[in-house]
């Protein structure tokens, strides 16, 4: 089984079909698999080989998908690498990571060491570089290895997820079950590639759909985008939801569209809510994690309740538990743990494999929930960033998802700190949009007091002029660790 394979077969079925529309125009299947079989025999050609590490850096479209399937073609194991990353964090990765190769579009110099333009006969623009160092597998501990992802970091030390063709196969297909996405859907993409081409852009092109890339992931492209190509499914985040509601044109979606789904983070209540009021289409929330894959969704009952993630998907249990892996009643917090078909085959660096990360069989998410009366997953926080304030949990998920609905605000950062009597305080940092004013502070408060406990009301709001994000576009709700004042005793 190889995930290089799956292309192949749609080119051989659906080979007229449009696969994917980006920048450079419209790709058919046929025409798609003819540029990944010419850059695999030149990647063969330059030595590349079973086992050796190979990062893809490109930007959103054909380059990244070629230059990805063609070097799993090889053998090789791929390692995306967002095409925006900061030269400290990609320098990090490749400490940790040994890479033999990286191909890349020209969106960033190139690292030290060979570099060679390739034949590009579609005009992708990709370029090799052969890096200095040995030339060494990049997880040599794991058979059939085809991909490392390092996670976003939102939790600590970012990790080298290893995936195995096998479970990246078995994983798009259990996700399908979910989403029954066919060859004559049109995705409309507006999220990077780097950090969901394992079940997202692969399933898509195993099933022979077509995959529409945005210009940009401003609103007013997105709808042009979803009305000239007729999207019938639209994958975004929050913050996507949230730039389309507050769009000011007023103009509305294409028929075509009547699913959208919001992976990523927590999509507050109200938010899903205000889309639907606008735009007439449910979101319907998604609980994806690099480990596990997109094993729970919320597609039948997304209007009525969006406050819930939703159910496993065929294949996939999940629990709520304590500390104990005791599985707890309803509406009692707990972490989230599931198991299912394509989990991860292990960690990079320091290398761990599967049956050692996993208690008991399960994989413990990190993430805190609940299961309503009716049995649908709520997502309330983070282990890591749940602030402790006399005696009550607070979820900074919670209270950012509140901010982030001010029209003045646009993303916030929620953290606690240390309070002499009650423990911890909520602190929040907001970043505005233009037009927004730190003399807004007591209406965004009040804004606040109207929607949250008392208790949950952060104390005061710190205004700063940039809220920093992690590679893969997440707030990092729990404490900053460079900020002096929330180091200590944060969680």
């Amino acid at each position: 089984m190889n995930v290089f394979d799956t292309l192949s077969r749609s080119a051989r079925q659906w080979p007229d079909r449009v696969a994917i529309v980006d920048a450079g125009g419209a790709l058919d299947y046929r025409s798609l698999w003819r540029e990944i079989a010419v850059l695999r025999v030149q990647l063969d050609r330059r030595g590349v080989r079973e086992g050796q590490g190979v990062g893809v850096r490109a930007r959103n479209g054909r380059a990244f998908v070629i230059g990805a399937l063609a070097a799993l073609g090889c053998g090789a194991v791929i390692m995306p690498i967002h095409h925006q990353i900061k030269p400290a964090e990609l320098a990090e990765m490749l400490a940790r990571a040994p890479l033999g190769v990286i191909l890349d579009d020209g969106c960033a110099v190139a690292q030290p060491g060979r570099t060679v333009a390739l034949d590009n006969p579609g005009g992708n623009g990709l370029r090799f570089t052969r890096l200095d160092g040995p030339q060494q597998p990049l997880a040599p501990a794991i058979k059939d290895a085809a991909f490392v992802r390092f996670t976003s970091g939102t939790t600590g030390a970012a990790k080298g997820v290893v995936l195995t063709h096998r479970g990246v196969l078995e994983r798009i297909r259990a996700a399908n079950a979910g989403l029954g996405l066919t060859c004559q859907d049109k995705i409309l993409w507006v999220l990077p590639m780097a950090y969901h081409f394992y079940v997202s852009i692969l399933l898509y092109l195993e099933v022979g759909a077509t995959v529409v890339v945005t210009a940009d992931y401003l609103a007013g492209s997105i709808l042009d985008a979803a009305a000239e190509h007729q999207a019938t499914f639209l994958y975004l985040t929050p913050m996507h939801v949230r730039l389309l509601t507050g769009e000011g044109s007023g103009r509305a979606l294409p028929p075509s569209l009547q699913r959208v789904m919001s992976v990523s983070s927590r999509l507050e209540p109200r938010a899903a809510r205000d889309f639907l009021a606008r735009y007439r289409v449910p979101v319907s929330q998604g609980f994806g994690i690099i480990e596990v894959g997109l094993p729970i969704m919320n597609l039948a009952e997304a209007a009525e309740h969006p406050e819930a993630v939703g159910r496993p998907v065929p294949g996939f249990e999940a629990r709520i538990v304590d500390e104990t892996m005791k599985p707890l009643p309803e509406n009692e917090t707990g972490q989230l743990i599931l198991r299912g078909p394509g989990m991860f085959a292990g960690y990079l660096n320091p290398p761990r494999l599967r049956d050692e990360a996993l208690r008991d069989g399960w994989f413990l998410t990190g993430d805190l929930g609940h299961l309503d009366r009716r049995g649908r997953i709520v997502l309330d926080g983070r282990t890591s960033s749940v602030i402790h304030i006399a005696g009550h949990k607070v979820f900074p998920e919670e209270i950012a998802g509140v901010l982030d609905q001010h029209p003045a605000v646009l993303r916030s950062r929620v953290f606690g700190r240390p309070h002499p009597q009650l423990g911890e305080a909520v602190c929040a940092e907001v970043q505005l949009r233009n037009g927004g004013s730190p003399a807004m502070s007591e209406e965004i408060l009040s804004f606040c007091r109207r929607r949250l406990s008392s208790h949950k009301v952060p104390g005061a709001l710190e205004f700063v002029a940039e809220i920093r994000l992690t590679a893969s576009g997440k707030v990092q709700h729990g404490p900053d660790l460079s900020h002096p004042a929330a180091a200590p005793g944060s969680v």
